[in-house]
């Protein structure tokens, strides 16, 4: 090895010591969050995104601007529903979203709004609980199917 490269090595080594110990701070939001998620065939699945996120622990995420968007899960990526809402709570392990702020759901079928909702990726289910306010654009014989 050279003895300008072992130079480098040796500065470098107290430098890589130090970032061994080094904690990532969590206080701090994370700006422009984006968390994707993919079915087994690596379709995506879903993406939440949000203006601001903060990391509360492995199991809870808290988002500021959600916006969500559930695809169909075929390599099309096309997105079947959209959900948007100023402030949620994000539990990526159980694969639900929820939050007492308002929200909206869109997709081709309908248009819903809301208050104290949540979401559950695994049932395909939006649970809305207060001031529910739904337009349908599409029959109700499609809605039964």
């Amino acid at each position: 090895m050279p003895t300008r490269s072992r130079l480098y090595v040796l500065c470098l080594l107290p430098a890589l010591a130090w970032g061994a110990n080094t904690q990532i701070a969590t206080d701090q939001p994370i700006v422009n969050f984006r968390l994707p998620e993919f079915t087994p065939e690596g379709n995506r699945a879903w993406l939440v995104r949000g203006s601001e996120a903060r990391y509360v622990s492995r199991e809870q995420i808290d988002i500021k601007g959600l916006n969500l968007s559930i695809f169909t899960g075929e390599a099309d990526g096309k997105v079947q529903t959209s959900i948007l809402s100023p402030a949620a709570e994000v539990r990526p392990l159980e694969q639900v979203v929820r939050g007492k702020d308002t929200i909206r759901v869109v997709n081709d079928q309908l248009d819903a709004t809301g208050a104290d909702w949540t979401y559950s990726h695994k049932e395909k289910k939006v649970s809305i609980n207060k001031n529910v306010h739904v337009v349908l654009h599409t029959g109700l014989n499609a809605l039964l199917q």
